[in-house]
């Protein structure tokens, strides 16, 4: 097995890139990177996690770089989801104190919006591609009605429901803390409380004044409902 594995690591980096990302695109876009690090042999936890023997999984727009920046002192950590890490190491998932954030998924979807609208981040030609692509339509709620569907929104990880970074290998959600985006600063505190780190909560730097539900008609309200129902009956979101 060792050798097969080696094998396909070799084989791996031999294929040309253009290759490698034709091979990758038929997946997730949220596992692409993942199953990129697997097959060149750089896959595991990172030493943070091992130094406090806790696992963050960090999902899209849910204030992860903030939490990381003040709980591990990392500008950020892997979008992998949690069954990935329970396949690469079942142990330490089982031992180690498992906790996320979660956010509405109202206003969710249009913080991923209007961060792409913006540019997203200038270091990601990806996202300088989907930059371009929502920057075509008119408006979020034109983005929402004539674009986001359930085939759509896994194809970037800023719109891949959060319930699937957080499902184990068996399809449920085995945090063992799941802290709020609306009451970050409080989750924040007893997380850091419960790792024994004495840490302080980056200020967030917020550019979108108007409300989330400002952005929606009723027909875009609706389909956001639809798409994202899994995470609404899981943590109890509701519109306003």
């Amino acid at each position: 097995m060792k050798n097969m594995n080696l094998l396909s690591r070799i084989l791996w980096r031999m294929m040309p890139e253009s290759e490698r990302q034709m091979l990758l695109s038929y997946a997730p876009q949220y596992q692409r990177r993942h199953i990129d690090r697997i097959l060149k042999g750089r896959a595991g936890y990172q030493s943070c996690f091992d130094t406090h023997r806790a696992l963050f999984i960090h999902i899209p727009k849910s204030a992860g770089r903030s939490v990381v920046r003040g709980l591990f002192d990392v500008k950020s950590v892997e979008h992998a989801p949690a069954d990935w890490y329970q396949q690469l190491d079942p142990d330490k998932f089982d031992n180690y104190f498992k906790f996320t954030f979660v956010r509405n998924p109202w206003d969710r979807a249009v913080s991923a919006y209007t961060y792409l609208r913006k540019g997203g981040s200038p270091a990601s030609n990806e996202d300088q591609h989907w930059a371009k692509f929502v920057n075509s339509f008119k408006s979020f709620d034109d983005f929402v009605c004539r674009w986001m569907s359930d085939e759509n929104i896994n194809r970037n990880a800023l719109f891949t429901p959060q319930r699937t970074f957080l499902k184990d290998i068996f399809g449920q959600v085995t945090m063992d803390y799941i802290g709020r985006f609306e009451s970050l600063e409080q989750d924040f505190n007893s997380i850091a409380e419960k790792l024994g780190i004495s840490a302080q909560l980056p200020h967030l730097n917020q550019s979108r004044v108007e409300s989330y539900q400002s952005f929606y008609s009723a027909e875009s309200q609706a389909i956001i409902e639809r798409l994202y129902a899994d995470d609404i009956a899981e943590f109890s979101y509701v519109f306003n």
